[in-house]
């Protein structure tokens, strides 16, 4: 079952890795015009791995769900994380693309694959479950049946429902 309770900005914000330039591993993203931006790419919670899977084969819309970058003041001081958006995804230059994408599916595919196997496990137990359940209940719901029929007039059951047309 899927929670509709909304994650803490927090837990949105800190899962995941920065691209600010502080070190090899980790340059700034760089548009067409070799601007560099600092993006951070998200670790999903748990609650969004669905979206991850529902996407995992449309790049820029898992840059789009996956990717933050980052809001700074005048001072060039980091201030807040806004999400980004498709017109920032397709002014990616490609090493930036790549270096996204490859980001965004390790920290996100790994555990969304085995999400959807907990998911599957989950739905086998609750259909054997539902299975199980059906086979006691039958026989009491048609005995519950046959005693609310037997009850009924003889009349009841013979007369033909009147229609008005």
């Amino acid at each position: 079952m899927t929670t509709t309770t909304p994650a803490t900005k927090t837990a949105m914000i800190f899962a995941g890795e920065v691209f600010d330039g502080t070190d090899t591993a980790h340059p700034p993203a760089r548009d067409l015009n070799h601007v560099a931006h600092t993006v951070r790419v998200r670790a999903m919670p748990a609650r969004h791995l669905g979206k991850v899977l529902n996407v995992c084969t449309d790049e820029a819309a898992l840059l789009e769900l996956v990717c933050l970058v980052s809001l700074c003041d005048e001072a060039g001081k980091h201030v807040d994380w806004l999400p980004v958006d498709s017109a920032f995804i397709d002014n990616l230059d490609e090493p930036s693309h790549v270096m996204l994408v490859a980001a965004a599916q390790r920290l996100n595919f790994s555990r969304a694959a085995n999400w959807v196997e907990r998911q599957i496990a989950a739905h086998q137990v609750q259909s054997t479950l539902i299975a199980k359940q059906t086979e006691i209940m039958a026989p009491m719901v048609q005995e519950i049946v046959r005693s609310l029929v037997s009850s009924l007039p003889p009349a009841a059951l013979s007369e033909k429902p009147v229609t008005k047309s």
